[in-house]
Parts: structure tokens; sequence; C-alpha cells
């Protein structure tokens, strides 16, 4: 039972990172590409009326975690307070910046809520970056499963590193890149004519960055002969992911190329779920693993709450799916098509 909603955690995840991971993408690229006033109406079109029901995603994966879990979910909240603190606050900001930019028409108030959205789809991405290092690296789990991580604290990786250290920083640049080039199919999906043209060129350079940092993120894993690659290439499952991963990566070069639209996205979306797959593979059984010593860890078994409460949930977590996906499907299916710049509203 435990394993089940485990599955269904990560799934959940999954989903909040595929569908707002294109919307902090979308932030990112949004200075770089969108000159005109036109073609910044064009991105935010592409995303306004969805982008809110995309978080639907993040509030059910932190409700299935408190129920399922609630050892992990107290003890995570704590550790992570300050991370998940910005990244409430950058929520928040990213949301104002969507809603009232258009608000007025003046220049220097849409610029100044298009830097807000900048910023605060940077830095989401940061943090998820990091909270992923951090989750594959450890956190100073004690015996009394009490711990604290700072921002930072010598950028050394260690047993009591901060949230930010030279390997989580490089899970968020990696977050960073992967979140932008996953934005950029996206919105080749939106969008048309030059700002198209200009999208599939800066994701086809987001891509090789991409691989370049996946390669190194290998390297520096296997070189500190972390158990994660072990256990995955061992397992049928994580081979899979493995295998879906890496393939996915190149056929999603290998659409860019060719000039699809669609392709691009479907691939990127497959990179990213089989890669968080492979990921809670090779981590399982482990929800917080313990950098100071692995025995103090907090894992699907000794965090969840009991059968009988986990049995129960089943049901209600059905209905809560399907509302959530039907949801999703109207919203989607209602604004399908191409974005036109003719109006004036995002």
């Amino acid at each position: 039972m435990e394993t089940l909603w485990f599955v269904l955690l990560v799934g959940l995840l999954s989903g909040y990172i595929i569908l707002d991971g294109f919307d902090f993408g979308t932030g990112i690229l949004l200075p770089f590409l969108a000159r005109t006033e036109e073609e910044k109406r064009n991105l935010y079109k592409a995303i306004g009326p969805i982008w809110d029901g995309n978080e639907v995603w993040l509030i059910a994966s932190g409700g299935l975690l408190f129920f399922a879990f609630p050892k992990a979910y107290a003890s995570a909240l704590s550790g992570f307070y300050l991370a998940f603190m910005i990244f409430v606050w950058i929520l928040i900001l990213r949301g104002i910046s969507i809603e009232i930019r258009s608000q007025l028409a003046h220049p220097l108030w849409r610029n100044f809520w298009d830097a807000i959205f900048f910023l605060a789809s940077l830095l989401a991405a940061l943090v998820l970056g990091a909270l992923l290092g951090n989750l594959v690296t450890g956190v100073p789990i004690d015996g009394k499963r009490s711990w604290f991580l700072p921002l930072w604290t010598y950028f050394v990786p260690s047993s009591r590193h901060g949230i930010f250290d030279a390997l989580t920083l490089l899970f968020s640049l990696l977050a960073v890149v992967s979140l932008s080039r996953h934005g950029g199919t996206f919105l080749i999906l939106k969008t048309q004519g030059e700002l198209q043209e200009k999208l599939k060129r800066a994701t086809r350079r987001l891509w090789k960055a991409e691989a370049a940092l996946v390669a190194l993120s290998v390297v520096l894993l296997l070189s500190s002969h972390h158990f994660l690659f072990r256990r995955c290439w061992h397992h049928p499952l994580g081979a899979a992911f493995l295998a879906l991963s890496a393939l996915s990566l190149l056929l999603l070069l290998f659409s860019l190329r060719e000039g699809r639209e669609l392709l691009p996205f479907v691939c990127s979306s497959f990179f990213l779920l089989s890669t968080i797959g492979a990921t809670a593979v090779g981590l399982y059984p482990y929800l917080l693993l313990s950098s100071l010593e692995r025995s103090q860890s907090l894992t699907i078994f000794n965090a969840a709450a009991s059968a009988s409460t986990l049995r129960s949930g089943l049901l209600w977590f059905g209905i809560g799916v399907a509302l959530i996906l039907l949801y999703t499907f109207v919203s989607y299916w209602s604004f399908r098509g191409k974005v036109e710049g003719r109006a004036e509203e995002y």
C-alpha cells in the first residue's frame, strides 16, 4: 500500500513539473525572445488561461504527501522552511505579474511586471532544481528527525551543506535550462510566424546546453559513487526509464530539426517524466535521504500513515484525480490552437 501511494505521489509531482514547468520556461524566455508588445502578449496568452490550473497539481501533491506520509511532510516543511517560503512568494508574485501587467497600458508598468514574471520564473526553477538536488544528495536528518537547511553555507558539498551548494547548484542550473527548453517546445505549439522561428532556434540551442548539463550531472553522480544510478540500472523499471529518457532527448532534437510542432513538446514531456521516474526508482523507498546516517532516513514505510488510513483514502484520491484530469482536459481543449496578437488582453 505504501508503494502505491509513493507511485501516486511521483505521478502528481511529474504532472506538476510537466504542466507548470512550461509556465516557468515561458517566463524565463520572455525577455530574450519577445521584443515587441505583440510578441509579449502572445507569450502571456499562451499560458494565461491555464497557468493557475497547472498549480492544482502542486496542491494535490502536497495534500497527498500530508495524507499518506505525514512524518515526511512535517520533516520536509520544517527542514526546507526557507526554500518553501521563498517558493510560495515566487508563485504569488508570478500570479500577480501575469494577472495585472495588462491592467495599465503604460510601458513602465508593463516592463516592471515583465521583469517580476521573469525573476519569479527563474527563481522557481532554481528552487525546484535545488530541492531535487537535496533529495538526491540527502539532508542532515539526525536521530531526533529534526533538521534545518540554511540557504547556503560554504558551497562545498558535505553532510551538512545548505540548500544551495556546488552540486545542488548544478541541479538548479539544469532545471532552469530544462524548463526553459520545455517552455520553448510548448510555445512552438502556440505561436506562429517570426516568433515561432525564434523559439525554434532558441530551443535547439537550449537542447545543446541541457544535454551537456545532463552528461555532467551523470558523471558527477557516478564519480561520487552515488547509489541512485546503480539501483536504477539494476531495476527493470529504472532501466526502462533511463532508456526512455535518453531516447526522448535524442528524438526531441530530431523533431526540432525537422520543424515539427507537437512532437517536440511530447518528447520533452516524456523526457521530464522518465527522468523523474528514474530518480524515484533509484531513491525508492527513501522519501528523505539522511546525509548523516542512512538508517535515519525517512522512507515510505516509517513515514507512512496507518494501513487503514491509506486504504480508505484511495476512494477519495480517485475522485479527486478524476476531477483534476477532467478540469485539465477541459481547460486545455477550450484554449487549444494558436494564439493571436490582435487583442490587447493577455
